[in-house]
C-alpha cells in the first residue's frame, strides 16, 4: 500500500499531470455551465447564451412542476386548451407563456406523424385543433407507430427490440427535459476529452522511469520489481478511475445547477418519442457515466501497456493518440449495423445518448444480439484483462 501511494502522488506531483487535471475539470463545467445560458429551443428570439435565456430556463423548470408526473390522455387535453387560448390570442406557442404546454404537444405531435419527426409547417395550429379522441388514442398511436419502427429493423433485431418497447411504463413519466437533453448529448464528447487527457496524464508511467535511468536502480531493490510494478499499474487505474469520478461530479454538479434534479426522472421517450428503451434520463445517464468510466479504465490500461513498450513519452504518447483518436475515427466511419460493428463498439469512448434515443443494436458473431449503449459495459473490462498483463510483462523484462 505504501507503494501504491507514493506512485499516485509521484503522478499527482508531475506538473503536465496537474494541468491536464486542470483542462479536465474545465471541460466537465464547461458544457453544461454554457448549456444553462442557453436557449434549448425556446423562443425566436433568444440569442445562446445569454441571461434572458438563463431566465427562460428557470422558469420553464419552474412551470413544468405543475405538469410533472405521468402524461396521461388527460394532461394532453389540459396542455391543448391552454395552447389553444394561447394561439387565439398571440398565434403562436413560441412565447414563454405557452411554452411548457407546448412541449408537451410537440412531444404529442412527434406521436402524430408516421415518422416521428415533425414536418408540419404550423404544428401548434394543428395539435390544438385535434379533438378528445385524438388525444385518447395517444399510446395506441404510439404503439403503432413503434411497431412499424420494429418491423423496419433487421429481423434478428426484432425480438429484442419488442422485448425492450413491452418494457417501457406507460404511461410517460413527463417534464421540461430539454435542458438535461442538451446535456446528456453533449456528455459524450466531454467524457471522450476528459478521459483522454486522463489517459496522457498516465503515459510516462513506466517509461519516464527508462528515460531518467531509475530503471536499472528500481529492478534491482528488493520491491523493485512484481510490487512496484503493481503499484504503478494501480496507481494508473486509481489516476484515471478518480480524476474521470471527479470530473464527472463536477460535470453533474453544474448540471443539477443548471436544471435541477427532477427532470432526471422524465421518461426517456419524452426527449424522443421513438426511443424504445424503458429507461429514464437518469439512469440513461448512469449508464453513459458507467460506460465513460469502463472506457477511462480501458484507456488508462492502455497507456501503461504503451509506455512499458516505449523508452520515451513521445513514441507512446503517439501510439496512445493513434488508437484513442484516429481508431475512434476510423470506427465512427464503419456501419452501424455492419458486420464488424461488435468490434468498432469495443473500443472506448464510442457510447452516447444516441445509441439509446436511436435504438442502437449491435449483433455479435453468432447471431446474439445486445443493446449498443450496453455492450461497451461487458466488453471494455477486456481490455483491462488483456493489457494490464501486457503493461507489467514489458516493464519486468525490459532490459536497457
Amino acid at each position: 500500500m505504501t507503494l501504491f501511494w507514493w506512485e499516485l502522488k509521484k503522478m499527482l506531483r508531475r506538473r503536465m499531470t496537474r494541468l491536464l487535471l486542470v483542462l479536465c475539470l474545465a471541460f466537465a463545467a464547461v458544457g453544461p455551465l454554457t448549456l444553462g445560458f442557453a436557449n434549448l429551443g425556446f423562443g425566436t428570439d433568444v440569442e445562446a447564451p445569454t441571461w434572458e435565456a438563463r431566465a427562460c430556463i428557470v422558469q420553464a423548470t419552474a412551470d413544468a412542476g405543475a405538469w410533472q408526473g405521468p402524461l396521461t390522455p388527460a394532461v394532453l387535453k389540459a396542455a391543448r386548451a391552454d395552447c389553444r387560448a394561447v394561439v387565439e390570442s398571440q398565434g403562436t406557442v413560441d412565447g414563454q407563456a405557452a411554452f411548457v404546454q407546448g412541449n408537451i404537444l410537440y412531444t404529442a405531435a412527434e406521436v402524430f406523424t408516421d415518422s416521428g419527426c415533425i414536418s408540419w409547417e404550423n404544428w401548434p395550429a394543428k395539435m390544438t385543433a385535434l379533438e378528445d379522441g385524438a388525444l385518447d388514442r395517444f399510446y395506441d398511436l404510439w404503439q403503432e407507430n413503434t411497431r412499424r419502427q420494429i418491423e423496419a429493423a433487421p429481423d434478428d433485431q426484432q425480438a429484442l427490440l419488442t422485448a425492450l418497447r413491452d418494457r417501457v411504463a406507460l404511461p410517460f413519466t413527463y417534464d421540461w427535459v430539454a435542458g438535461h437533453k442538451a446535456v446528456l448529448s453533449a456528455l459524450g464528447n466531454v467524457i471522450y476529452l476528459v478521459g483522454l487527457l486522463l489517459c496522457v496524464g498516465v503515459v510516462p508511467l513506466f517509461c519516464s522511469e527508462v528515460r531518467t535511468g531509475v530503471f536499472p536502480v528500481s529492478h534491482c531493490a528488493r520491491c523493485g520489481r512484481g510490487k512496484l510494478t503493481a503499484a504503478k499499474l494501480a496507481a494508473a487505474l486509481a489516476f484515471a478511475g478518480g480524476g474521470f469520478a471527479l470530473c464527472m461530479a463536477v460535470f453533474m454538479g453544474v448540471q443539477l445547477a443548471m436544471f435541477g434534479a427532477r427532470g432526471l426522472s422524465a421518461s426517456l421517450q419524452i426527449a424522443d418519442s421513438r426511443c424504445l428503451f424503458p429507461l429514464t434520463l437518469g439512469q440513461t445517464e448512469a449508464l453513459l457515466l458507467a460506460a465513460g468510466l469502463l472506457s477511462c479504465m480501458a484507456g488508462a490500461a492502455l497507456a501503461a501497456a504503451l509506455s512499458a513498450a516505449f523508452a520515451g513519452e513521445f513514441p507512446a504518447l503517439a501510439a496512445l493518440v493513434g488508437v484513442l483518436v484516429l481508431l475512434r475515427a476510423v470506427c465512427g466511419l464503419l456501419p452501424a449495423g455492419g458486420s464488424l460493428a461488435f468490434l468498432a463498439r469495443a473500443v472506448p469512448f464510442q457510447t452516447t445518448l444516441a445509441d439509446f434515443t436511436g435504438n442502437a443494436l449491435v449483433t455479435l458473431p453468432g447471431g446474439t444480439v445486445l443493446p449498443a449503449g450496453l455492450y461497451p459495459l461487458a466488453v471494455l473490462p477486456l481490455w483491462l484483462v488483456a493489457l494490464l498483463p501486457l503493461a507489467a510483462r514489458g516493464y519486468l523484462r525490459r532490459r536497457m
